[in-house]
C-alpha cells in the first residue's frame, strides 16, 4: 500500500508502514531515489520562495544525517551559503560537541544530535535556515533549535519536506507537502 504525494509537479508513492499498533506512517525515503531527492529539494524551494524567509540572508543551512545532508548540500549550492551537518552521534574525531537530546515515532530511545564545535564559526552569529526531510512530533527540531540556541545562532526559516500529523498545523515551518499519520 502507498500514499500518494506530489513533489515539483510529479506523483511518487511513499510507502505506508506501521510503527506501533494502531499507528502507521508513509515513509518518505530521499535516499532512495535522485529524482525524488531533487523533486523534493525543487519544492520546497518554491515553498520558501513563496514564504516570509528571506532566502538572499541565510549565511547556513543545518541539518542533521542522514537524508537532511542532501537538503543541506543542495540548499547550500543553491543559495551559495555554509552548511553545517549534525550527526548522529559524536565521532571520535569530534573532540568537543555541543548536544540537543531528540525522542521520535521512528528511534526506539532517546538521542543526541550532535555538532562538532569547530563548526560554529558557521553559526555563530549567522543567519541559519534549518532543513529536515520530515517534522512530525518536532523533537528534532527542538534538538536543533537547542543547539543553535547555546552557540548564538540566528534562526530565519525552519523548512521540511513534509510536515507529518499536527505538524503541519503549525506556522513557524515551511513545508512542501503535508502527511497524515495513519
Amino acid at each position: 500500500m502507498e500514499y500518494k504525494v506530489t513533489l515539483n509537479n510529479k506523483e511518487y508513492g511513499l510507502p505506508i508502514i506501521e510503527i506501533k499498533s494502531g499507528l502507521s506512517i508513509a515513509v518518505f525515503d530521499m535516499l532512495s531515489s535522485e529524482k525524488l531527492s531533487e523533486d523534493a529539494c525543487i519544492a520546497l524551494y518554491d515553498k520558501l520562495k513563496a514564504s516570509n524567509v528571506d532566502l538572499s540572508s541565510v549565511d547556513t543551512v543545518i541539518s542533521a544525517e542522514t537524508k537532511g545532508v542532501i537538503l543541506a548540500y543542495w540548499f547550500a549550492k543553491k543559495l551559495d551559503c555554509n552548511m553545517v551537518i549534525l550527526r548522529k552521534e559524536q565521532k571520535i574525531y569530534h573532540k568537543e560537541v555541543t548536544k540537543g537530546a531528540v525522542n521520535t515515532y521512528t528511534t526506539k530511545d532517546e538521542h543526541f544530535l550532535h555538532l562538532d564545535n569547530n563548526q560554529i564559526p558557521k553559526l555563530e552569529g549567522k543567519n541559519v535556515l534549518i532543513m529536515d526531510d520530515v517534522v512530525s512530533t518536532g523533537s528534532s527540531l527542538v534538538a536543533i533549535e537547542s543547539i543553535l540556541s547555546q552557540v548564538g545562532a540566528n534562526i530565519v526559516g525552519k523548512a521540511f519536506v513534509f510536515a507529518e500529523g499536527d505538524a503541519a498545523k503549525r506556522d513557524d515551518i515551511v513545508f512542501a507537502e503535508a502527511l497524515p499519520l495513519l
